[in-house]
């Protein structure tokens, strides 16, 4: 299931997501989770097998669900990026949780930043 189906006042600070998560009682919890920690950049792509993509992005943002930066490529460079954050999060009983799925979304955008 997906973080977003049981989550409300989703929010990125820095590299952090925030959310308040239902847990199995339909209760709120205040939880979040350092992006940083689970998402790369490989040549200009979120990488879910590496960490630490901030140190290679600019301009960094969420739009609803999904996490949009202008990431680095290995040339020289910046290729907009994003990410479904859904494919790799979600809220165990009112915690937000690495997925560790073994696939990922990326989808390369036309974005004006």
């Amino acid at each position: 299931m997906s973080f977003a189906e049981n989550s409300e006042f989703v929010r990125l600070e820095g590299t952090v997501l925030h959310a308040q998560c239902r847990d199995k009682h339909n209760n709120l919890h205040e939880s979040s989770i350092d992006l940083d920690h689970i998402l790369g950049n490989k040549d200009g792509h979120f990488d879910h097998h590496s960490s630490r993509f901030h140190e290679s992005a600019s301009i960094c943002g969420l739009n609803h669900t999904t996490l949009v930066a202008s990431l680095r490529k290995d040339g020289g460079g910046y290729r907009d990026a994003a990410i479904d954050l859904n494919t790799i999060i979600k809220n165990h009983n009112g915690k937000l949780e690495h997925a560790k799925r073994g696939f990922m979304e990326t989808v390369r955008l036309g974005l004006h930043m």
